[in-house]
């Protein structure tokens, strides 16, 4: 019987240091876990600012050199996807939620994509950026993409 009770004692012991590694290495790799998951959604976020700058080239280009007006999401939309399928998600972590509005009327850190309607002294009309004033992962301000 004493060694049925040794056996338990270590049985527990052993279980109990098992939980304590998993839980040490649960520590360590978490936050690394989380730092990929933020750089593939700001890897994402500017890919998808391509794609929207893209879309308003061709419009540009089809629509004799004017640019969207301040109905841009329904103009890129216009004609089956023939110039964007759908407004792509916009992922400013760890600042905003993910939208994919556009905005005329930037705030400097509204999260969502801001679109210039007309000419101004910071922006050239036609020009589409992330109106977030924040760094990303590599310190480089989001607005500045």
């Amino acid at each position: 019987m004493t060694t049925d009770k040794k056996l338990l004692k270590v049985n527990i012991i052993e279980v109990i240091i098992a939980i304590l590694i998993i839980l040490l290495v649960t520590l360590v790799v978490y936050p690394k876990f989380l730092d990929i998951i933020r750089k593939s959604n700001e890897a994402a976020s500017i890919a998808n600012l391509k794609a929207l700058r893209s879309a308003i080239a061709v419009y540009y280009g089809e629509n004799e050199g004017h640019f969207p007006s301040d109905n841009i999401v329904a103009e890129l939309l216009s004609g089956d996807g023939k110039y964007i399928a759908y407004i792509p998600e916009l992922y400013c972590p760890p600042y905003n939620n993910p939208t994919n509005e556009i905005t005329t009327k930037p705030t400097g850190n509204s999260g969502k994509w801001a679109y210039q309607v007309e000419d101004s002294q910071d922006r050239q009309a036609g020009e589409i950026w992330i109106d977030c004033d924040k760094p990303d992962s590599k310190g480089v301000i989001w607005n500045t993409y």
